[in-house]
């Protein structure tokens, strides 16, 4: 279970680390979206902590393992026994699910008694790198670890569905803690950029700290007013060729003059 968890930290973390350093500059300057570089010894705090979370994580696994054997959490074993439609629309929920639970636990932890023994760790990292992505306090691991077994107290779940909802969950991770928008100018520009979150939204969190607490979505943070003021004007930008540049202080890159 441990092993299992670390790779599923390493492997798309050092994978993605790997791509932005071989991008050539010219093209990564164009997308960057930090207006700040990490901080010396940044990636190896955010590694560091990304271990402890790892541990807790597998801990997590085992102990959910042990439950569903115990018959107190619903997984099962076979496809067949409820059909890959129900597979498929489990997986949706899921992840329907985590969004709404990460938004409201992520503005949670930001309340003054608890940010500072929760999220502040995760929010050192002001301008994150793909190390970041299990940099948490203890305490904020274990609110993200137990949202699986207590989905599985009441949505039986397969393997494979819990599998590909992992891999999805760490891919967009990364993705949000990239620094650099890697995804097309035209998904920016179209219903990528409209309703699921980019690299340009989680950046802009880490920067400012009070906005965009959305994980997968965007319509948490627009239904409840918690969008950066400045979200979709930087997207505009970063997508020249389908929407008009925004004028005033936000560049071409996308990047906003002066700190953030």
């Amino acid at each position: 279970m441990w092993l299992f968890d670390l790779a599923r930290y390493l492997l798309p973390a050092s994978a993605l680390a790997l791509v932005l350093w071989a991008l050539p500059r010219g093209w990564r300057d164009a997308r960057c979206v930090q207006a700040r570089a990490p901080a010396p010894g940044q990636r190896r705090r955010e590694f560091l902590y990304s271990m402890l979370t790892v541990l807790i994580f597998s801990l997590n696994g085992a102990l959910t393992f042990v439950g569903a054997h115990a018959g107190v959490l619903q997984l099962y074993e076979r496809i067949a026994e409820r059909g890959w439609l129900y597979a498929a629309g489990s997986l949706l929920l899921l992840v329907l699910a985590h969004d709404a639970w990460f938004y409201w636990t992520h503005r949670l932890l930001h309340a003054r008694p608890l940010y500072r023994w929760t999220h502040l760790t995760h929010h050192r990292s002001v301008a994150p790198t793909p190390w970041a992505v299990y940099s948490f306090a203890p305490t904020e691991a274990v609110v993200q670890a137990v949202f699986l077994p207590l989905m599985l107290l009441v949505l039986p779940l397969h393997p494979l569905t819990i599998f590909v909802f992992l891999a999805h969950m760490i891919l967009r991770n990364v993705l949000g803690h990239a620094g650099v928008e890697l995804l097309p100018r035209r998904w920016l520009a179209g219903w990528w950029g409209r309703w699921l979150t980019t690299t340009l939204h989680h950046d802009l969190h880490h920067a400012q700290g009070r906005a965009n607490y959305g994980l997968y979505f965007t319509w948490w943070d627009r239904l409840c007013g918690t969008e950066h003021t400045q979200y979709r004007e930087r997207l505009s930008a970063l997508a020249p060729a389908a929407q008009p540049a925004s004028t005033g202080n936000i560049s071409a890159t996308g990047r906003v003059s002066g700190s953030t």
